[in-house]
């Protein structure tokens, strides 16, 4: 994966300010298993709104980081990634925040908390991944249709045995296997809860929404 110094360099090559802090320049990190910010407005206590927005799958596309970079000339000129493959931009009116977000959500940006894609993640897998078995993220964003909305809990998508980029705390494990899927879910200090063995994406979005809370009346998983 690259560093984030050279991902400021992709950005200025494509013509997108961007600065590289030092480590002791950067707010705090979180601490390791906090939950992500839901997606949308955050209001800060100046009155001022951040955008939280996390890309699908981690991955942002140049229209993406032009309109966030853009957005953040609005508020304090910074953009900050999250350790959930998002963006926050702080420092906005709320009327410029309220304008953005829809923009946000019209360039395909995370903004709703109940969009399917909040909560999902998934490793490179195939092509990217010569260890992986099978193409996650297209079986991931087949899934993420067929529910309809955000999971209860985090879902991550696996190539392989490694697991790479696997979240902490209690997560669904969605494992790549010879055979199909494996889905678990895995908990601190318990043993992995299995909900399916060898399954299919079809069977994985079931799996998936049994660990999901009633659909809202009026609404359609």
């Amino acid at each position: 994966a690259p560093t984030v110094r050279a991902v400021g360099e992709r950005l200025r090559a494509d013509g997108i300010p961007a600065v590289y802090l030092p480590p002791g320049d950067v707010p705090a990190r979180p601490e390791r298993g906090a939950p992500a910010p839901a997606p949308g407005l955050v209001e800060g206590p100046d009155g001022h709104r951040a955008l939280s927005v996390p890309a699908p799958l981690g991955r942002l596309t140049g229209a993406q980081w032009r309109l966030l970079a853009r957005t953040a000339t609005e508020g304090d000129g910074t953009l900050r990634l999250t350790p959930w493959r998002g963006v926050l931009v702080p420092g906005l009116s709320a009327p410029v925040a309220a304008a953005r977000l829809r923009e946000c959500a019209d360039a395909g940006l995370v903004t709703d908390p109940d969009s399917p894609w909040h909560r999902l993640g998934a490793c490179t897998g195939r092509p990217g991944c010569a260890k992986s078995l099978t193409d996650v993220r297209a079986d991931a964003s087949a899934v993420a249709a067929a529910l309809g909305r955000a999971t209860a809990l985090p879902v991550q998508w696996s190539g392989c045995a490694r697991r790479c980029g696997h979240p902490h705390g209690t997560w669904i494990d969605v494992l790549a296997t010879d055979g199909g899927y494996d889905v678990t879910v895995v908990r601190p200090g318990a043993p992995p809860e299995p909900l399916a063995a060898g399954a299919t994406v079809r069977q994985v979005a079931d799996a998936v929404a049994s660990g999901m809370p009633p659909a809202a009346p009026g609404t359609t998983p």
